[in-house]
């Protein structure tokens, strides 16, 4: 699944509310497991089909190696997820095992709604795991998440329509006025029909490998805000720019982005290129949009390319399970198993789990392959992850994208709207 997730503000309002709510139901006790006798757990996490074909495989390995735990699974894409998630939490019925984005874990972990790993049976074995991936999951010393694998962002193209329009595709060092021209002549190529590449004004993910480029980043150690409105200024200019010259998707479409692959411009052939992460790429990645794509790194007017080791996604155990020990089992599973690693493949990103990395990195094909390839090639730029976004990262990204619609649909010129996010992030970090 693509990263380019649209938030809504309501959503932001029902997960802020609700975690509050979650507060009073999520201190449960330390119940150390069942005690023996059949276990049932439930397990969610967010996706596409695809990968749940193979999650659903991996659990039936597991089921039949532990066999007095069941496993009830459900799965939703991005936003859908966390919306629901959310609800549950509230109403005191959290699946035991829950996949977390990075961006919530400490959100998450301060409402006491995760239970720490290594306390009372939720132990599992990271003796094979990066440290730096690990402190992705780590708030105040303590593991809360655990990263089920390894991502970096990334720049994906249809080399057949950049041939075809004569636009020069991204080697080393590109900038981003080379993205600029390339995809000036996709969409110039097409009449404007498929354009160049899609709007990644109103996406902070992609806000931040630009910033960080500049040397900045988007949160300080101390969980401020660790940039000023003339960047935010700065980088909407420029996607504003393309998007007003036809080299970027148009208001209407990019304003439907909402994580899922349906709404995906490149998906569906309405643009040519668009960021993301690699983890995206899963065996039927080309199948699913219809054409094989390539990818690079960022464009970068610098030598920092601004690209990070990131866990492509994390997996922790509610407060509130009344079975850690089983849960822990199952996260230790599908994280440690070599069955389960081959089964699942990249379908998470690059196995955190060194040894099974190395083995299934030489039998991947396809998609996944061009991404472990892909990875292999950028590590050595790649800088470690941040800690997790401070408390109120989540509305901050909404606010992000929310203003960004203002901009888009010309409702703000760009200092104006700059200047009323900041005031929105300012608020939302203090709240």
């Amino acid at each position: 699944m693509r990263h380019a997730a649209r938030w809504a503000s309501r959503f932001a309002a029902v997960i802020a509310l609700t975690l509050v709510a979650s507060t009073a139901v999520a201190c449960g006790d330390d119940d150390e497991g069942s005690g023996g006798g059949n276990v049932t757990l439930r397990f969610t996490w967010w996706g596409n089909a695809d990968r749940a074909d193979l999650t659903e495989k991996a659990i039936d390995l597991f089921e039949a190696k532990h066999t007095n735990i069941k496993v009830e699974t459900s799965f939703a894409e991005f936003n859908a997820y966390f919306q629901k998630m959310a609800t549950e939490i509230a109403g005191g019925s959290a699946p035991d095992v829950l996949q977390m984005d990075y961006r919530y874990v400490r959100e998450y972990a301060d409402r006491n709604v995760l239970r720490e790993f290594g306390t009372k049976g939720a132990k599992v074995d990271t003796s094979k795991m990066a440290k730096s991936l690990l402190n992705g999951g780590t708030v105040n010393g303590k593991l809360y998440s655990i990263p089920m694998g390894q991502n970096t962002q990334e720049f994906m193209y249809d080399p057949a329509a950049w041939q075809t329009a004569g636009a020069t595709a991204p080697k080393d060092g590109w900038t981003w006025a080379d993205l600029e021209a390339a995809a000036t002549k996709v969409s110039q190529s097409t009449g404007n029909k498929v354009r160049g590449i899609s709007d990644f004004g109103p996406i902070e993910d992609w806000f931040e490998v630009w910033l960080r480029q500049q040397g900045k980043t988007l949160y300080t150690n101390e969980g401020k805000i660790g940039y000023t409105a003339a960047d935010v200024q700065k980088y909407w200019e420029m996607a504003d720019r393309l998007r007003r010259s036809g080299a970027a998707t148009q208001a209407d479409v990019t304003s439907k982005l909402d994580g899922s692959q349906a709404n995906d411009p490149v998906t569906q052939k309405t643009a040519s290129s668009g960021f993301g992460y690699d983890s995206g790429l899963t065996p039927k990645t080309w199948e699913i949009m219809g054409r094989e794509m390539k990818i690079s790194p960022f464009p970068s007017d610098s030598d920092n390319l601004g690209q990070y080791a990131k866990p492509s996604m994390l997996i922790s155990i509610s407060a509130k399970s009344e079975h850690p020990k089983e849960a822990a089992q199952l996260i230790d599973f599908l994280l440690n198993d070599a069955e389960a690693g081959k089964v699942l493949g990249t379908s998470r990103g690059m196995p955190v789990n060194s040894d099974i990395r190395a083995s299934v990195g030489g039998g991947l094909t396809g998609p996944p392959k061009v991404a472990f390839e892909f990875e292999t090639a950028v590590l050595p730029k790649l800088k470690d992850a941040p800690p997790p976004p401070p408390k109120g990262a989540g509305a901050v990204k909404t606010a992000f994208q929310r203003t960004y619609d203002d901009v888009m649909f010309q409702r703000s010129a760009i200092p104006a709207a700059a200047e009323k996010f900041m005031n929105e992030a300012k608020q939302a970090l203090s709240s």
